[in-house]
């Protein structure tokens, strides 16, 4: 089969791996013309963090990141809402959450996509399709054809707006940005995801072994586009003054590092499938990072995809994807709803209605919000 993905990201990259193993070289586009090694932390759970066993990477996977051990939820002034172990709620299936640089994740998984056809620095430019075959313009002039195009280029995928011919056609701003930076480590943070939920802010800390990312979650300043970097921190370090430790120390070093504002926005498609055209991951389903399981899904609906195509050939790929999106979109979807009902409740922006949030969490788990999320865990997609 002539396989062509379209963006080397988490889903594209779990895609070229998985489908070597079964005997196909896809072709893989990705628009930057040299990789980087820009990201954040990622969180892994256990039903994507096993697809790195059929790659070769679940070994190294687990030797460089870090199990994370408690999520604990606090208020804007440090006192306990919540506290989740990850051991009693994974351990029963034998797994963790995994926590490490999105830029260590893609390296694992590029390198169990090795022997792809990767073609950097290039975008597609048009799609034709007719019922056997897409005929693709890249942006270098030059064509090709293909029995079936995987877009996996991202929330904002170009590739979508080619199809649907709306650049925002299913995209939620949610009016947040979260600024997201380096930061050392803090014993007062260990091997915990540590979150402090105040009234229009929320302040992540999650730790690798060797730092922590902060995520300083606000409402998206007016000019954000012209900020420097010195008004972005000034705007960071002023919105959460008031916020007890570990969080004061995290802000005193954030004029260490470069401080990236990242949109709160999510994305949920109409249709995943258009022809011989699929869209898989976030160009599909984009996920805010409230439920931290955005890369588990992107990861895992890619394997189901590889799955099924590893069963097809050209004549059956229509049936390859509609039995792919039958196994993947309600969990994937479900997993979002999750996403979106945390970000209702974290950005909250009066005082007295997140007063009465922290009281509702302290008598109702977490668990029961992320049921979906740990449902994908223990049953088969």
């Amino acid at each position: 089969m002539r396989i062509l993905i379209v963006g080397g990201g988490m889903a594209g990259w779990t895609l070229a791996g998985l489908l070597r193993r079964r005997g196909i070289t896809p072709t893989i586009v990705e628009r930057v013309g040299e990789y980087s090694r820009v990201g954040f932390w990622i969180g892994l759970y256990p039903f994507s963090a096993n697809t790195l066993r059929e790659t070769g990477g679940y070994d190294r996977y687990a030797k460089g990141s870090l199990a994370q051990e408690h999520y604990v939820m606090r208020d804007s002034e440090g006192h306990d809402l919540q506290d989740m172990s990850f051991a009693e709620v994974l351990g029963r299936i034998h797994g963790f959450m995994g926590g490490l640089q999105r830029a260590d994740l893609l390296d694992i998984l590029r390198d169990g996509g090795a022997g792809a056809d990767l073609r950097m620095g290039m975008t597609v430019t048009a799609l034709e399709q007719s019922d056997d075959v897409v005929q693709v313009t890249f942006s270098d002039g030059s064509t090709g054809e293909f029995d079936v195009v995987l877009a996996c280029d991202g929330i904002h995928s170009a590739t979508r707006t080619l199809l649907t011919g709306d650049a925002r056609e299913g995209l939620t701003d949610w009016g947040y940005t979260a600024f997201t930076w380096w930061a050392p480590r803090q014993d007062a943070v260990a091997n915990n995801c540590v979150e402090f939920w105040g009234a229009g802010g929320l302040f992540g800390l999650y730790p690798l072994a060797d730092r922590i990312n902060a995520i300083a979650g606000m409402p998206t300043p007016k000019g954000l586009s012209d900020m420097t970097q010195e008004q972005i921190v000034t705007a960071v370090r002023e919105h959460f003054a008031d916020y007890p430790e570990p969080v004061r120390t995290a802000l005193a070093h954030a004029a260490d590092d470069t401080v990236f504002p990242w949109a709160m926005v999510d994305h949920k498609a109409k249709e995943w499938i258009h022809g011989r055209v699929a869209l898989v991951g976030d160009a599909a389903t984009g996920f805010l990072p409230t439920a931290g399981v955005g890369a588990s899904n992107a990861i895992k609906s890619a394997a189901v995809l590889a799955d099924e195509l590893g069963r097809a050939d050209a004549a059956t790929i229509p049936l390859a994807l509609r039995l792919w999106e039958q196994r993947t979109r309600d969990r994937v979807e479900a997993n979002q709803a999750a996403s979106r009902t945390l970000a209702k409740m974290m950005f909250v922006k009066g005082h007295t209605v997140a007063k009465v949030r922290d009281t509702m969490l302290k008598h109702y788990p977490v668990e029961k919000v992320a049921k979906d999320v740990l449902h994908s865990n223990t049953h088969a997609w």
